[in-house]
């Protein structure tokens, strides 16, 4: 997303007036990283974040030259003297924050990466603004720690050995650079290990920011690492019992996947980033749509793949030489209400995440059944998950995928009905088909309103209203009826056979 004109407008005529106030300003860290890392930054990105220190920082001054601007005025840490004001458009926003410091060498040194401690004069920041003249940044330009060689190496070194014992999200954050293709030193990994356990002491809210952002991309060789290194079991403990040797989730004769259950959730989760890459090739009349609904959000499909099957392990019976797992994704949607209101998560997030949970066996027994499914089939689908069943559709061929590891001969002794994934994709284009005329049907005309069922039928108020109400939308949808008097006529009959029962 560019950054529009009346952006860049404001943001230099702001920073401008904070220079010509503030002695000694500097443009810190991360906005100076990733101004090596992308190319055309500002032209590409729809949110900035760029923070600038200041000298001996007068709260009273900024707090008037932000008010003046009509900017909002954001306490971040009073104590530590943190500062924020956001300029928004429509599409595009940018974060300020101000730090104050008195020697900003050892406001350097307490940093956490050295790909994080570039500083520039904020004159010089202002003047690139001007023209986005590299030359400008290259040359003026301090770099105490060796920033540039790291960034150039793409290796992530901490600035000091007790960088997570003083915070230790910065843990997460090794995994989110990780992401941005940062590889962390072998010495980031023995740190991580003896400092991990302090993740239980960050607040749940900073966790969960970070973790939605490492989601949010390519990551599944960042969640191996995490694995590896212990961090998704400080974050998500409740996922111990999916990887536990044993009982249920190890061998081979209790699980489909050679590696167990925790080897399933991997997969899924790397089919999930499989598929949005390529989501026109699995979806190629509807990839819109989809792309429409979970842009952004991947994470919630990221979440699903971690928690949908956490209960298999409570509730795996063996019956004739087979493990069973009945009813696991009502006990995993339980378990999982728990863990997502413990991280934080926002009720629209865990609202779809649970919705998908619950239903996530739902598209491969339809499937079975496919030539025998009746349009109401559709329609209770439809009823039970709304628009949810975008990220329901994409988990479940995620999952449908997860297996292709599998010969097909090991597949077809663990289930009765097995079809091909190309059945499996081509049944779920179908239900977007179908999908898309419903959402069309919704939009009819009301054939009555709750005032006309009570006003001809003689009913009083109450939850029978709606059951009519529900009973004629359907009927409409499917095709039944059509007009005013069909309804009425479809009411006559339903109330006949409701009074004789």
């Amino acid at each position: 997303m560019k950054m529009e004109p009346t952006s860049l407008y404001k943001l230099k005529n702001f920073l401008s007036t904070i220079d010509k106030n503030f002695k000694d300003c500097f443009v810190v860290g991360g906005i100076l990283r990733d101004l090596f890392i992308y190319k055309n930054l500002f032209k590409t990105k729809n949110q900035l974040d760029i923070d600038i220190a200041v000298k001996n920082l007068s709260v009273e001054k900024l707090k008037e030259i932000i008010l003046k601007n009509s900017l909002p005025f954001v306490v971040l840490d009073e104590e530590n003297l943190v500062f924020r004001t956001v300029i928004k458009e429509t599409n595009f926003f940018i974060n300020l924050d101000f730090t104050n410091y008195e020697n900003l060498q050892e406001d350097i040194q307490r940093r956490d990466f050295t790909i994080n401690t570039l500083y520039l004069k904020l004159s010089h920041f202002i003047r690139f603004l001007s023209s986005f003249n590299t030359k400008i940044l290259f040359s003026n330009l301090e770099d105490p720690l060796n920033a540039k060689k790291d960034i150039k190496d793409k290796v992530l070194k901490v600035v000091k050995e007790d960088v997570f014992l003083k915070d230790p999200l910065r843990i997460i954050r090794v995994a989110r650079f990780y992401v941005l293709g940062f590889k962390p030193h072998k010495k980031i990994n023995l740190l991580i290990k003896k400092t991990k356990v302090f993740l239980k002491q960050v607040a749940k809210e900073r966790i969960l920011e970070e973790i939605k952002k490492i989601f949010n991309n390519e990551s599944y060789k960042v969640l191996e690492w995490m694995d590896k290194n212990g961090i998704l079991e400080e974050i998500f403990p409740d996922i111990k019992i999916i990887k536990e040797k044993g009982k249920n989730t190890q061998f081979k004769k209790f699980y489909f996947h050679p590696e167990g259950l925790w080897q399933h959730v991997k997969l899924t989760y790397r089919s999930i980033e499989k598929i949005l890459l390529n989501i026109k090739k699995y979806y190629p009349c509807h990839h819109k749509e989809i792309f429409s609904a979970i842009r952004g959000k991947e994470y919630i499909l990221k979440f699903i793949s971690l928690l949908h099957d956490i209960a298999k392990p409570l509730v795996a019976k063996k019956i004739k030489g087979k493990v069973r797992f009945f009813h696991h994704e009502i006990k995993s949607y339980e378990i999982s209400e728990k863990i997502l209101r413990e991280l934080k998560l926002s009720n629209d997030d865990i609202s779809v995440i649970l919705n998908v949970i619950k239903h996530h066996m739902r598209i491969g027994n339809l499937c079975v059944n496919k030539d025998n499914l009746t349009q109401r089939a559709y329609l209770r689908l439809f009823k039970d998950v709304g628009d949810n069943i975008y990220f329901l559709l994409v988990f479940s061929l995620a999952d449908r995928i997860s297996y292709e590891s599998i010969p097909v001969k090991e597949r077809r002794k663990y289930f009765k009905n097995f079809s091909s994934l190309k059945e499996f994709i081509n049944f779920e284009n179908k239900i977007l088909d179908i999908y898309k005329d419903y959402k069309a049907k919704l939009t009819l005309p009301k054939l009555l309103n709750g005032y006309d069922i009570m006003n001809i039928f003689k009913i009083p108020q109450g939850p029978l209203v709606g059951k009519l109400l529900n009973l004629i939308k359907e009927a409409q949808i499917l095709g039944k009826i059509s007009t005013r008097k069909q309804a009425i006529s479809l009411i006559q009959k339903f109330l006949k056979n409701y009074k004789n029962s």
